[in-house]
């Protein structure tokens, strides 16, 4: 391939290679063929040279080269698609994990600089459809020999990426629990592991749940291995500390093997191994009651494709191992005092949109409640806390409810949106504070009974850096209202939709929640009602 400028008289049949504008405001673009009437046009123009790329006969031409390398890469499970702007997409086929020879796509990407090829990670979850690699030609066009030396080399040692399908794997859970286990918790931890499953086509059963003893364990563990299934899991009340622990321990009474205890992956590093009668049994970490990504989930996609625990290249999931979807991992020590940040700051955001519906004619936020309105009370024991800025989210009746603030320092949005539901008023409320803050703490508005000491709480135990990047208070192991967010949890509060709040994220992060005891009821107590409002405070609490 000749590449260059050239005079128009020159480059018929040659590909443009930068958009060019001629004086009458026509662009000619960059990659088309340059053709009798195109050379007719430079040269009316007046233009005296132009750069182009020259195919000689031995050229192949970007997008069949592409589409030869990748034909020759895709193996069972993947397929290679149609080849526009010399790239050419290899996808899968079907639902499982991609394997992938390292050192043919190496020897492929040693060829030529002109030929490149991109992949996953190896064992990386696909689904059908989604992109398992890419070839990617550089210039307009790569000699013959070039390309038959790629895709030779790419069938050197067999089909280079395929997939492995996922199987229909059936699995029971074995859960435990202790003197300090949470039903919601269990039943929680169970629906997180069930969607688990299904999503790799496999199907959940569930033992009755036994006491955290090898005994007990094991004797649940005997009950599993009769049902006949693929895999069982083990998810204990407490995390498995050392080989000679419970869970361990239980494996080898009921006649089995504990083939690893720790992954180098985090989070998910207390992920157990181990096999019975040659079924596969894994211990699962506590990190595995979120539905976020963690090392458990690429030891269970690998078992649900066929890999035995054995050939399992555990060490080697150390590269990769530090899942980035755990931002601000806690430290294993805590900093000195004087290298910690700054005070964080945290807004108060307050819903005052919604309609009050429940209530008949009556705005509750505009009910008397102590000699002030509901509103004003609780704006007051925000600002209390905070005020990094306090910013009321307004909607039904956004005249009154500003006045009923009047001379409280307080920011006002509107959200013309409210009828819709909560969620609007929740991204109205966070989108004023974003870039502003550190996190937000989302009050309800009809929550009179809240006071300073429950809110000092939760800013007290507030700290993103160390894992406390959303706090909830409890009471007698219920959650209640407000919840203070990290920033980072912004885009998704934003993103909310219909008549919720951020209470249903609360199980999508569940490993970053830290519930705060807090000694008043007034975090689980709105007025919802007249007989609620009834009940309202009748003076400083």
């Amino acid at each position: 391939m000749k590449f260059g400028p050239f005079a128009p008289a020159q480059v018929e049949g040659g590909i443009l290679a930068h958009s060019l504008r001629l004086p009458d405001g026509a662009l000619l673009r960059k990659g088309i063929r340059l053709g009798p009437e195109e050379v007719a046009r430079l040269e009316a123009a007046g233009v005296e040279t132009v750069t182009v790329a020259l195919l000689e006969a031995s050229d192949v031409p970007e997008d069949d080269a592409a589409r030869k390398v990748a034909q020759a890469l895709a193996g069972p499970g993947t397929k290679a698609r149609g080849a526009r702007t010399g790239r050419c997409n290899l996808v899968a086929t079907e639902a499982g994990v991609v394997t992938v020879d390292v050192a043919t796509v190496r020897r492929v990407n040693e060829v030529h600089e002109a030929v490149t090829v991109s992949t996953l990670l190896p064992e990386a979850p696909v689904r059908p459809g989604e992109l398992v690699a890419t070839v990617k030609v550089i210039p307009y066009a790569v000699p013959g020999d070039v390309v038959d030396t790629c895709a030779a080399a790419a069938c050197e040692a067999g089909a280079a990426l395929r997939v492995e399908p996922f199987g229909r794997p059936r699995a029971v859970l074995v859960q435990t629990v202790g003197p300090g286990s949470s039903d919601a918790v269990v039943h929680r931890s169970e629906a997180v592991l069930r969607h688990r499953m299904e999503a790799l086509g496999g199907s959940l059963t569930t033992m009755p749940t036994v006491p955290h003893a090898p005994e007990e364990i094991r004797r649940a563990l005997g009950e599993a291995l009769a049902v006949g299934p693929d895999l069982v899991l083990v998810l204990g009340a407490s995390a498995v500390g050392d080989r000679h622990d419970v869970v361990p321990a239980a494996v080898r009474r009921a006649g089995g093997r504990v083939l690893r205890l720790g992954i180098p992956v985090d989070p998910g590093n207390l992920t157990l191994l181990a096999e019975c009668g040659g079924t596969p049994v894994l211990g699962v970490p506590g990190c595995a009651r979120s539905p976020r990504r963690n090392g458990f989930d690429w030891i269970l996609e690998r078992v649900v494709a066929g890999r035995s625990l054995e050939e399992l290249d555990v060490p080697g999931l150390g590269i990769g191992g530090l899942l980035k979807e755990t931002p601000q991992r806690p430290e294993p020590r805590r900093r000195p005092v004087e290298a910690r940040k700054p005070r964080l700051r945290v807004a108060g955001v307050i819903l005052a949109a919604g309609r009050s519906t429940r209530m008949g004619p009556v705005n509750k936020l505009l009910a008397d409640v102590g000699g002030e309105p509901m509103v004003r009370r609780v704006t007051r024991t925000v600002l209390g806390v905070t005020a990094e800025p306090v910013v009321v989210v307004l909607g039904h009746e956004g005249a009154a409810v500003k006045e009923a603030l009047e001379g409280l320092d307080v920011e006002f949005v509107e959200n013309p949106d409210h009828g819709l539901g909560m969620a609007t008023s929740v991204a109205a409320g966070i989108e004023a504070v974003s870039g502003r803050a550190d996190g937000a703490m989302i009050v309800l508005g009809d929550m009179p009974w809240i006071g300073e000491g429950d809110l000092r709480a939760l800013l007290a135990a507030f700290a993103p850096d160390e894992g406390r990047g959303i706090c909830a208070p409890v009471v007698d192991r219920k959650r209640g209202n407000p919840i203070v967010w990290a920033a980072r949890y912004f885009p998704d509060l934003r993103a909310l939709e219909g008549d919720v709040g951020g209470r249903h994220l609360l199980s999508l992060y569940d490993d970053d929640v830290c519930e705060v005891a807090v000694g008043s009821e007034g975090v689980l107590r709105d007025v919802d009602t007249p007989e609620a409002l009834d009940r309202a405070p009748s003076k400083e609490t």
